[in-house]
Order: C-alpha cells, then sequence, then structure tokens
C-alpha cells in the first residue's frame, strides 16, 4: 500500500484530500508545515510527497522540495499551486525536480491521475494498467534524432507530457532547430494521435485576420464574410492545435487567446452563442517571451497559462556530438526520396568539419547543405571539396538556398536546375560567385548550365 505525505498549512484542504485518498485505498500523514514534513520523513518512509506551494513563509514549499531532493532525489513531490503561483510552480517542475503541479482549485480527476503518474515512477504501484513498467516513453524516433544529454533531457521533458492531460505546451528555440517536429511527435505519440493535428504561424497572418481564423466567423460579420466559417479551434476539436510564432500574436488576439485558454469555449466574431472547446494547445516561439513580457509586447498572463511544461529545443551548436547521426539520418532520407541520385557517404575529414560549424541556422540549415550536396554531386563520396565556403571558413557569411518539394514530387534535375537558379540569381549572374554558393568548380557550374539551357545573363539585374 502506497504511503503519502500531505504538506500544507490549511487544514480544512488536508482533511479534504487524506478523505479523497484514503478511498483510493493509499495510507496518507498530514502535516501543516515544512520542518513537520521533514521530521517526518527522517522516520517513516513515504512513496509520494504533496506540498502547497505557499506555506507560512513564500517559498517553503520550494525549500522542503530541494532538500527532499537532497537525501532521497527519486521521492516524487508534487506541489499545490494557485494561478498566481503557476510561474514559480512550473519552474519547480522544469528546473527543481518536482513531479508537476497541482492547480488549485484542485480537480479530483486530476489529483488522483498525477498520484497514480508519480507512485508509479517510484515503483509504488508495481506494473502500469497495461502490464508494462512506468519507464520513460520511447519517443527518440521520426526525425528527432540525438543521443547527447542535451537530447535526453529534451526528450525526458516530452516524455513528462506523453499520455497526460495536458492542455498546454510552450515550445522555445532558435528558428531551424525542430520546434514544430516535437509539436507533432507529442500529437503522434500522446493521448490525441487519433484526433486532428491543425498548424498556424501566428507571424504569417495579418493582423486584421488572425482572430477570424482561430475563432471563425458568422456570416455578415464583417465586408467579406460572405459564409459562416469554422475557426481552428473548432476545426482542432479533441485533438492538437500548434500555434507555431506565438510571439508575433497581436496583444488584442493574446487577450482574447487566454480568455479561451481559462474558459475553455470560443465565440465567432459576429456570434452571440459560445462554443465549447476541448483542445491541446501547442505554442512555440523563438523570441525570448519574459523579455517580450517585460516591453508590453506579450502578455504576462497568457506566458504563465501557456508555459505550463516548458520545453526548450537546444541549438545545433550546444549538442555537435550528434551530427553525425544526424547526416547519417538526412543521408538515408535523401536516399529514400531520389533513388536515381548516386549514393553518399561522407569522409571522416568532412564530418569533423561538419561538427566544428556553429550552425546559426541550426539543424533546418544542415538539412538544406546536405540536400543541395546531395542533389548536386556527381561523387559517391562527400569529402572536404564539396562542403560549402563558409563551413570551411567560418568568416565568410552563411547562405541558405533552399527547395521547397511539392506533395506531388518532383524530378531530380528539377531540383538541381532549381538550386543553380536560385545560386545564380543570388550572385546576380556572377558564375563564380554562383559556384562558391553551390560548393562546386565553375566548370561543374557552367557544365551544369549548358544541360539546362541557363544564360547568367538571365540572371543579371538592372544596374
Amino acid at each position: 500500500m502506497a504511503a503519502i505525505l500531505l504538506v500544507d498549512d490549511d487544514r480544512a484542504q488536508l482533511t479534504i484530500l487524506q478523505r479523497i485518498l484514503k478511498r483510493e485505498g493509499y495510507t496518507v500523514e498530514v502535516v501543516g508545515d515544512s520542518k513537520a514534513a521533514l521530521e517526518r520523513l527522517d522516520k517513516q518512509m513515504f512513496d509520494l510527497v504533496i506540498s502547497d506551494m505557499w506555506m507560512s513563509s513564500r517559498f517553503e514549499g520550494r525549500d522542503l522540495l530541494r532538500k527532499i531532493k537532497r537525501t532521497d532525489p527519486d521521492l516524487p513531490v508534487l506541489i499545490m499551486t494557485a494561478f498566481a503561483e503557476l510561474n514559480d510552480a512550473v519552474n519547480l517542475v522544469a528546473h527543481e525536480g518536482a513531479f508537476y503541479y497541482l492547480e488549485k482549485p484542485i480537480q479530483v480527476d486530476v489529483l488522483k491521475r498525477e498520484v497514480k503518474h508519480a507512485l508509479q515512477t517510484r515503483g509504488a504501484l508495481g506494473d502500469t494498467e497495461d502490464g508494462s513498467d512506468a519507464a520513460t516513453p520511447d519517443i527518440q524516433m521520426d526525425e528527432i534524432i540525438g543521443e547527447s544529454e542535451r537530447m535526453q533531457e529534451l526528450f525526458k521533458n516530452m516524455a513528462r507530457i506523453l499520455h497526460r492531460e495536458v492542455t498546454q505546451v510552450l515550445i522555445t528555440g532558435e528558428t531551424g532547430s525542430g520546434k514544430s517536429l516535437i509539436a507533432r511527435a507529442l500529437h503522434k505519440h500522446g493521448n490525441r494521435k487519433d484526433k486532428p493535428f491543425i498548424a498556424i504561424n501566428c507571424g504569417a497572418i495579418p493582423d486584421t485576420l488572425i482572430e477570424s481564423e482561430l475563432f471563425g466567423h458568422e456570416k455578415g460579420a464583417f465586408t467579406d464574410a460572405a459564409q459562416q466559417k469554422k475557426g481552428l479551434f473548432e476545426v482542432a476539436t479533441h485533438g492538437v492545435l500548434f500555434l507555431d510564432e506565438i510571439g508575433d500574436l497581436p496583444v488584442q488576439t493574446q487577450s482574447k487567446l487566454l480568455q479561451v485558454l481559462e474558459e475553455r469555449e470560443i465565440r465567432r466574431i459576429g456570434g452571440t452563442q459560445s462554443i465549447k472547446v476541448d483542445v491541446c494547445v501547442i505554442a512555440a516561439t523563438n523570441k525570448d517571451l519574459i523579455q517580450a513580457v517585460r516591453d508590453g509586447a506579450f502578455r504576462d498572463d497568457l506566458y504563465f497559462r501557456l508555459n505550463v511544461i516548458p520545453i526548450h529545443v537546444p541549438p545545433l551548436r550546444e549538442h555537435p556530438e550528434d551530427i553525425p547521426l544526424l547526416v547519417n539520418f538526412l543521408i538515408q532520407k535523401f536516399s529514400n526520396e531520389y533513388a536515381e541520385a548516386l549514393p553518399k557517404q561522407v569522409t571522416p575529414q568532412a564530418m569533423s568539419a561538419l561538427r566544428r560549424y556553429q550552425w546559426p541556422g541550426n539543424i533546418r540549415q544542415l538539412e538544406n547543405y546536405l540536400r543541395r550536396i546531395f542533389v548536386l554531386s556527381e561523387n559517391e563520396v562527400i569529402d572536404m571539396d564539396e562542403l560549402p565556403p563558409e563551413i570551411l571558413d567560418t568568416s565568410l557569411p552563411t547562405t541558405d538556398l533552399e527547395f521547397d518539394i511539392p506533395e506531388e514530387g518532383v524530378s531530380l534535375d528539377d531540383i538541381i536546375k532549381e538550386y543553380i537558379c536560385s545560386a545564380l540569381a543570388k550572385s546576380n549572374g556572377t558564375q563564380i560567385q554562383a559556384a562558391k554558393l553551390l560548393g562546386i568548380s565553375r566548370r561543374k557550374l557552367q557544365h551544369r548550365m549548358q544541360k539546362y539551357g541557363l544564360q547568367s545573363q538571365d540572371f543579371k539585374t538592372a544596374s
């Protein structure tokens, strides 16, 4: 029988929680402050501690957590918190080792679920319902690649979200670091995997249209509203709504989004009826939202509401040991995409150069470079002379030649031609510069230009 220690100076709440947990079959002890809790922990073994965030002193819950983690790092601690303290509680989960938090007023079903999860990690409940143990789910799959310590920490944070009814997640990280991949993986491997995944880039929608996109509108609500339209919150019902670049959301819309997250209902523009929505909102940003809050560009209450379990995606330069894994994965991916292309291997010297480079554009930049080399190179080996100049000489500016593959597919020749046209356009038709951008010799560029009927003067701009 699992033993739980409840810590709170609110006797009424202690009594209620104790009754609920005892009915679930747990042994429950209660104390009124952290000092009494530590004394009880010295004398008795517990499988879980549930502590209030604030008691007689402001951060007593944090102090208790730290002392528990020093003496028994594996003992799970659930933190009870009011909304005003939510940011502090989130930090305890993200950085101090708290298992999770319970937001007041505490919902009985949430309490039971989180207690069960915590006890399973302790091994106090034995096996889980499906007969498997409570080990961290294996989510290192798809295109999320990494064995480094930084990536393992990322996987650990993702695992804390999976198989929970977490309805708000905030993903932070630099451009190109893989935030959208993380969001899709959380959907694919979570409880809502069979429901819709709807994504929107908040920075790509004009301010005048963003509310209509999110919440919908009624016919005649404004000049161009010729018919009723469901918003993305309705379309994503029971599924996941991914709000990419949330930092670009207009302040006025931030206020309405906060209201939706708190009340779990929307009202279409021009409508009079409220519509209940059940949506998990995953937001992502490459901006410093704390600074945006200080600058008045982002609401602090919305930030705290979204930042339930923060996930930070590390930039590629902070885990270069994963670059060989990523390179091999991407080369295999391109081999599958371009069956007519020659297979490729990367020499140790070239791999070393790839590891030394800082990758300001992160994994997206690495993928773009490798794709370009893969389709342009006529060799089976990717050596130093195949690499773009800026990788070999970090004093050179980076280039970012991209080519989006349409859903219907495209031929390898079309991709090669597109890369060459892009390089010629960027270099104003200068062949030497275009060849450097592509990482090939000028002679090879001329050969390809002749093959595709391209002329340098067609890419020169009028002076």
